[in-house]
C-alpha cells in the first residue's frame, strides 16, 4: 500500500494528497469493472454555457489561476465554461479584437481531462461566435491535430490579423521557439462529432 502511496501522491505533514490522474489510472488497471462508478465522483450534470460578465472573475479565481494567471477583458471578451455541477472544470475565451476574432486561453482542470469537455467547450464557442466570421488562434503543436477536427487550419503567421500576431509577438516572442502554430476557422465548416478514440 505504501508503494501506491508513493506512486499515487505526495506525502506532507502526514498526509498523503492523491493526484486525480493517477487514482484514474490505478482504478482502470485494478478495478477495471467499477470505472463508471469512479466516474460518477462527478459532483453532478454536466453543463456548458457561456459566462456572464459578472462571472469571468470566476473563472480567473477557480481555472486561469492554474493557466498562465489570464485576465478577461469584459469589454471584448466570451467566455464559455463546462459545468460539473455548479463546479467550474473548463473555459474558452473569444476575444475581439480590431480586425478579427482570437481564441485562447482553452483551459480544462487536470482531473477532467481526456473525457470531451473541452471539445464541447469549443463547440459552443464555434456555434456563438464563428458561426458568421472568421475565427484565429495560436495553437500548442501537440494540439493541432484536435483544433483541425474543429476546423481549424494551419495558416502562415502573415495571414493572421495584424492586432492579434502583434499582441501574440509582444507577449510571447518567436512562434517557433515556443512550439505554437497559427490556426484559422472559416464559417461554414460543419463540425463532426468524434467518432471513437479518445475525447479532449
Amino acid at each position: 500500500m505504501l508503494t501506491l502511496y508513493q506512486l499515487a501522491g505526495e506525502e506532507s505533514g502526514g498526509f498523503v494528497t492523491f493526484r486525480p490522474h493517477f487514482m484514474d489510472r490505478i482504478s482502470r488497471s485494478l478495478l477495471p469493472g467499477t470505472f463508471a462508478a469512479v466516474q460518477a465522483h462527478i459532483p453532478g450534470p454536466v453543463t456548458v454555457r457561456e459566462l456572464t460578465p459578472a462571472e469571468m472573475e470566476r473563472a480567473e479565481r477557480e481555472l486561469w489561476i492554474h493557466y498562465h494567471q489570464q485576465k478577461a477583458d469584459r469589454k471584448n471578451d466570451r467566455l464559455f465554461a463546462t459545468f460539473a455541477g455548479t463546479r467550474l472544470i473548463g473555459v474558452a475565451r473569444c476575444s475581439r479584437h480590431p480586425d478579427g476574432l482570437e481564441v485562447d486561453a482553452v483551459y480544462v482542470l487536470d482531473e477532467y481531462r481526456l473525457k470531451g469537455y473541452a471539445r464541447s467547450v469549443m463547440q459552443l464557442l464555434i456555434e456563438e461566435c464563428g458561426r458568421n466570421e472568421t475565427l484565429y488562434m495560436h495553437s500548442k503543436t501537440e494540439l493541432v491535430d484536435f483544433y483541425g477536427s474543429l476546423g481549424f487550419r494551419l495558416i502562415p503567421e502573415t495571414e493572421l490579423p495584424l492586432t492579434i500576431r502583434e499582441r501574440f509577438d509582444f507577449v510571447m516572442g518567436d512562434l517557433a521557439s515556443i512550439k505554437v502554430c497559427p490556426m484559422r476557422r472559416e464559417p461554414g465548416f460543419a463540425v463532426p462529432e468524434p467518432e471513437g478514440g479518445i475525447p479532449a
